[in-house]
């Protein structure tokens, strides 16, 4: 190899430069000879002192040079670099992952409602076969009814918490101020449950497939929807027990009842914990709206403050005010009672001008019956409005946006009950 300026060989030109590397400043002396120093940066006291006669002004500037350079450069710095391969991509910053989450990453990630329900295992829906996180299905459980001990019914236990627990000293208080619900005594199958899509049209077509059987069958139509380990020989199951095995024919009914019924719930324990409305930092903002349409909830939300965690919310339409008592105009109610669908329609999402994202919108009008909504506005004034801005703060909210989430999936595509 040779140097590209010289005739030289690249072996005597390395040479020479290291040479001229390794030499002192004052290196040249009157005689033309070159005084070579050792490959130590640090200048010995008695070659210091030689200079020093030599030459004092030199050593002088040398000194100076020293001492207002804030680093000394390696040798290895003052070779020469090819700029491709020590700087492939100028001005650009390695940027390294954070190995661990902090506190307060966790904390954000907690209150988000959307990233809690992804972030739940996956499990598999048992009439699908469908993988999807877990806080997107249904519990699905075996239940003796009270008033007999034949017969077992696939119940929505997810759904019956308060009923299927009888009333113990610690909570007597607060169901004798309730209302009187149907209670059911504790499971015996309570290990025992199934995970199902929560969707109308899914039950719907099962009813109709498990309730048209012959009484007399040896064993129950829904005994094919239970896992293999559960069943008679090798499962918990008896022979007996899967003869016993009840499919309602008003599950459709019951499926949502007891659905709107946790979600009226949670919203009004959520009403009574914050009860501010508009606060700086708070869960609930109050939005009016000219009209029932895209564009009216579009200049609804254009005219909120900007405030923390904005992009976790969801828009809660309530409907047209109430006539004052607790119940709206009856031009917008249908024959059966619930809300009839001649109101301009909303979409399902809206843009978010504060954040440049989109939230959820959940027409209450459609999830809730007449008589639901009644209760939910004689409950707190905040509910008189026309819509309402609902922002998750901790746990409770978080389960509340979720709970309004899966009801509104569970009436997705399915015709009005």
């Amino acid at each position: 190899m040779e140097c590209l300026h010289s005739r030289i060989s690249y072996a005597s030109w390395r040479l020479k430069v290291f040479r001229e590397l390794f030499l002192p400043y004052n290196s040249l002396s009157t005689s033309g000879n070159a005084c070579r120093r050792t490959i130590s940066t640090a200048t010995p006291p008695q070659q210091q002192e030689q200079d020093a006669a030599r030459d004092p002004d030199t050593t002088s500037t040398n000194s100076a040079l020293q001492d207002n350079s804030p680093t000394v450069l390696r040798p290895s710095q003052l070779l020469p670099q090819s700029p491709l391969l020590a700087y492939p991509h100028p001005g650009l910053a390695k940027k390294h992952k954070k190995r661990l989450a902090t506190h307060s990453d966790l904390d954000e990630l907690r209150r988000n409602p959307w990233a809690m329900a992804l972030a739940s295992p996956p499990r598999m829906c048992a009439l699908t076969g469908t993988r999807v996180p877990r806080s997107f299905l249904g519990d699905w459980g075996m239940v003796r009814p009270p008033e007999s001990d034949e017969g077992l019914w696939m119940m929505p236990v997810g759904l019956m918490k308060d009923e299927l627990d009888l009333p113990t000293p610690h909570n007597k208080l607060a169901t004798e101020t309730e209302p009187p619900r149907e209670q059911f005594p504790r499971r015996s199958f309570h290990y025992l449950i199934l995970r199902m899509v929560d969707r109308l049209p899914l039950i719907r077509r099962l009813t109709k497939a498990l309730t048209g059987h012959a009484p007399g069958r040896k064993v129950s139509p829904i005994v094919r929807v239970l896992p293999f380990r559960w069943k008679h020989p090798h499962g918990p199951i008896t022979s007996i027990e899967e003869k016993q095995v009840i499919w309602r024919e008003d599950m459709p009914e019951l499926v949502l009842r007891q659905m709107r019924s946790v979600v009226l719930r949670q919203l009004q324990r959520v009403s009574d914990k914050y009860k501010r409305t508009n606060a700086p930092n708070g869960v609930w903002r109050t939005l009016e709206l000219g009209a029932y349409s895209d564009s009216a909830l579009q200049e609804g939300l254009m005219t909120l403050d900007s405030f923390a965690r904005m992009e976790c919310g969801g828009v809660l339409v309530m409907g047209p005010p109430s006539n004052g008592d607790g119940v709206a105009s009856g031009d917008d109610l249908g024959p059966s009672g619930d809300y009839s669908g001649d109101e301009d329609s909303i979409s399902d999402f809206a843009f978010l001008p504060q954040t440049g994202s989109k939230v959820p919108v959940f027409d209450l009008r459609q999830l809730f019956s007449e008589t639901d909504m009644e209760e939910l506005r004689n409950h707190h004034p905040r509910f008189q409005s026309s819509a309402l801005f609902f922002r998750p703060d901790d746990s409770a909210t978080v389960e509340v946006m979720l709970a309004l989430w899966k009801l509104k999936g569970l009436l997705k595509d399915d015709e009005p009950i």
